[in-house]
């Protein structure tokens, strides 16, 4: 059984990876701007069926930052790299948002890799022109010293109505995890985003059992652009978590995990029957 909070070497960088439970290898992938912790309130849960691996993505949490530019494509090649490092020949694949983004470019590159994939709160249509703008003016606020405007704003996004209501204490957790990224790592990641290729071409041909889970109260990614993925996917399970928001893992992680667990049950099943 692996239980282990470590320190990876992949392409000599550091990268912090908490990797518990044993089984099914699921390396799991955080969003803008957080860290592996967004997946704590699901992690037990999901170790009983599965080997849970999240590691904080290159400059966050606690790991090295990039040298080069911040593509999806480029992280995506660090997470096929941690999985070599870690001796997963083939693998389970979730990601959140920008996670996501990552996820869909692994799968472009190496779905020889994957078992399955879990996509939450995420979308594979590239940036639209008023998208691209927005992550513009992050950047410039980021530059122009407004990062804690930023900031406070796009965190108070990532959870939903319902969530800002009964529990506002999540928004500041989210808010001191954002806070440990620094700020040329910010701007990397948002350029990173802005300028990801559009994976939705690639969609038809993953022939691999995928999870699309959302919040119903998503206030960052519309339900029409979930659906619209789910319905480009040839082997796909959609499902919506109520009274969630961007980030349902950390809202409602009962739920968010309940889909989850039965999603890798059924897969084992598919694997176990050949």
């Amino acid at each position: 059984m692996a239980t282990a909070t470590r320190t990876v070497n992949v392409g000599g960088l550091r990268l912090a990876v908490e990797d518990h439970g044993d089984g099914l290898p699921l390396v799991l992938l955080h969003g803008f701007p957080l860290s592996s912790e967004i997946f704590a309130p699901i992690r037990p849960a999901l170790e009983t069926v599965a080997r849970v691996i999240t590691p904080d993505l290159p400059g966050f949490g606690g790991s090295d930052q990039l040298a080069g530019a911040y593509t999806m494509d480029a992280l995506a090649q660090q997470v096929v790299e941690l999985a070599d490092a870690l001796s997963l020949p083939r693998f389970a694949l979730g990601g959140h948002s920008m996670g996501g983004y990552v996820a869909l470019r692994v799968a472009a590159a190496h779905a020889e890799r994957l078992e399955a994939l879990i996509l939450v709160a995420t979308r594979a249509m590239a940036d639209a022109p008023e998208a691209r703008e927005r992550r513009n003016e992050a950047i410039t606020a980021i530059v122009g010293g407004r990062r804690e405007t930023f900031v406070d704003a796009f965190v108070a996004k990532l959870v939903g109505e319902s969530t800002r209501r009964r529990a506002p204490r999540l928004v500041e957790e989210l808010r001191t995890l954002a806070a440990t990224v620094p700020d040329e790592v910010l701007i990397a990641a948002l350029e990173g985003m802005r300028d990801r290729p559009d994976s939705s071409p690639i969609l038809g041909a993953l022939h691999l059992p995928v999870l699309v889970l959302a919040g119903s109260e998503d206030e960052l990614i519309p339900p029409e652009a979930v659906r619209h993925m789910a319905a480009l996917l040839p082997d796909a399970q959609l499902a919506f978590v109520p009274l969630a928001g961007h980030t349902p893992t950390v809202e409602r992680p009962v739920a968010a995990a309940e889909v989850m667990v039965s999603f890798l049950e059924q897969l084992q099943q598919r694997r176990a029957r050949g």
